[in-house]
């Protein structure tokens, strides 16, 4: 039986020499796999690669067995990208976010807020001005959604501890940072998604935030993996 779903693509594997497995959080089952059979033979078919580009917005008809593989029927554009796949900076931070994503989109386990959250938020990115903070906005106000969004009401303490989620007037522990990556955290907490232009810093301060935000990830995903991407983002902004 078949079933329509939204769905965001995360990745995808090869499987053969023609065939493809993708991954997609998928707005009714959460994150699943699809097996597309042929799709890299030179056999012209309605489904193609291209759709399946990092962060791609699809409108999937599927099969869904739990624990199986899907089979996708028909795929097509829910909502067409004009910049992210073809601006240099946008297209890296895309490959970074959906290698998060896949970290912590539960499989099989639908969650319309989060999935209703990515949408927006990627829509913004595609629509607007590339700014260098999006990527660390997006981490910080996904934690909203996911319930560990830090606590804001000491935003003028000049620490954050990652295990407790609060800012804090010592440096604790190992897992405590300071300095100007907390003062970018605290200025990003206080500003909305369209005002990120307001806010100046350098690589240097964004790549210290980002590495403490990936620890902040970990704590509460215990199976969390190394994002191997972040080092391809950190060079190229």
């Amino acid at each position: 039986m078949y079933e329509k779903t939204l769905a965001i693509v995360l990745g995808d594997l090869k499987y053969s020499d023609n065939s493809l497995i993708v991954r997609c959080f998928t707005e009714k089952y959460g994150t699943c796999s699809y097996l597309l059979k042929g799709i890299l033979s030179q056999k012209r078919t309605s489904i193609t690669r291209a759709l399946f580009q990092p962060l791609t917005q699809l409108e999937l008809v599927v099969t869904h067995k739990s624990g199986a593989l899907g089979y996708i029927k028909d795929a097509k554009i829910s909502f067409a990208y004009n910049s992210l796949h073809t601006d240099i900076y946008k297209s890296t931070v895309c490959m970074f976010l959906a290698e998060v994503c896949s970290n912590i989109c539960e499989p099989e386990t639908a969650d319309e807020g989060l999935f209703a959250f990515m949408s927006k938020q990627l829509q913004y990115f595609d629509t607007t001005a590339f700014n260098a903070h999006f990527h660390l906005k997006f981490l910080i106000d996904m934690t909203r959604v996911l319930g560990f969004y830090p606590d804001t009401t000491r935003l003028d303490l000049p620490y954050f501890s990652l295990e407790e989620g609060v800012f804090t007037a010592q440096e604790t522990t190992e897992h405590t940072f300071g300095g100007r990556a907390v003062e970018l955290f605290s200025s990003l907490l206080k500003t909305e998604t369209d005002t990120l232009g307001e806010i100046k810093s350098n690589r240097e301060d964004r790549n210290t935030l980002l590495h403490h935000l990936l620890k902040y990830y970990e704590w509460h995903f215990p199976n969390f993996k190394k994002i191997k991407s972040v080092e391809v983002l950190q060079a190229v902004f």
